[in-house]
């Protein structure tokens, strides 16, 4: 069994180098290589198994924090990384005979508290509305009764999870934009979902992203920056009631039941 689990290590890592290294570290000069930060999410993936009846269910949402050097050299191909690293947690679970609810969504973000080289990663199994699932949650248990495993690609994909119901108001107008799973994205070019005609926000200012079941605003390195609640902000989850302002619009959360 020993030499089976070192194959099948083996083989993942050989996927993870093909894909990060042949695609995106090649781009990269760094003492932190994404394949280390692949290595690290399966590691992650693997601890944090949930047992369903006979089913054992793979986490399918991870946050990984890097230390600000780290993540300003990974910003520009940020997305990209994400996705390899999606597709990494995927052919893990594959490999690991693991059952995925929905296509893996990883977010990698930027951390004090983390040292240069250090890789953090939180991950944990969420329903279609981002809630966090327990072993004995009705979804899995019906999952679990099933003879399939939910580990095809484009299935995978076709599963929107629809993320809690939430709003960002318009303050002084009263309008509110609905904010789901998808991303809201914050600025002043006309393209953005959210247009402030203010010359002091960026065009390409800030946006909400559902991670790990909350809604999270971020700044996109704006000029003048965000602030929610008076205080200048990079990230933050977001809760009701909370006032967002940029240049002189403000928004404000509704997290709705």
């Amino acid at each position: 069994m020993a030499g089976a689990g070192q194959h099948v290590i083996a083989r993942i890592e050989d996927f993870v180098t093909r894909v990060l290294e042949g695609t995106t570290a090649r781009l990269f000069h760094v003492k932190l290589q994404p394949v280390q930060i692949a290595k690290r999410v399966i590691r992650a993936m693997e601890a944090n198994q949930t047992v369903s009846l006979n089913r054992t269910f793979a986490p399918n949402s991870y946050v990984v924090s890097l230390s600000g050097p780290d993540y300003e050299q990974f910003e520009r191909f940020k997305r990209s990384l994400e996705r390899d690293l999606a597709e990494a947690v995927l052919a893990g679970a594959r490999e690991r005979t693991l059952t995925l609810t929905s296509f893996p969504r990883v977010e990698i973000d930027r951390s004090e508290a983390v040292a240069t080289g250090e890789v953090r990663v939180r991950c944990a199994l969420v329903d279609e509305t981002g809630e966090e699932m327990p072993e004995d949650h009705p979804a899995l248990r019906e999952l679990a009764s099933g003879h399939t495993q939910i580990l095809d690609r484009d299935k995978l994909l076709a599963v929107q999870p629809r993320g809690p119901k939430a709003s960002l108001e318009m303050s002084g107008e009263g309008r509110r934009v609905p904010v789901g799973a998808g991303t809201i994205s914050i600025g002043r070019a006309p393209d953005n979902d959210i247009v402030l005609d203010d010359r002091r926000v960026s065009r390409r200012h800030a946006e909400v992203r559902l991670r790990l079941g909350k809604h999270t605003l971020y700044d996109l390195g704006s000029t003048n920056g965000t602030f929610v609640n008076g205080k200048k902000v990079n990230e933050i989850a977001l809760s009701e009631g909370d006032r967002i302002t940029f240049g002189a619009a403000t928004l404000i959360y509704h997290a709705e039941e």
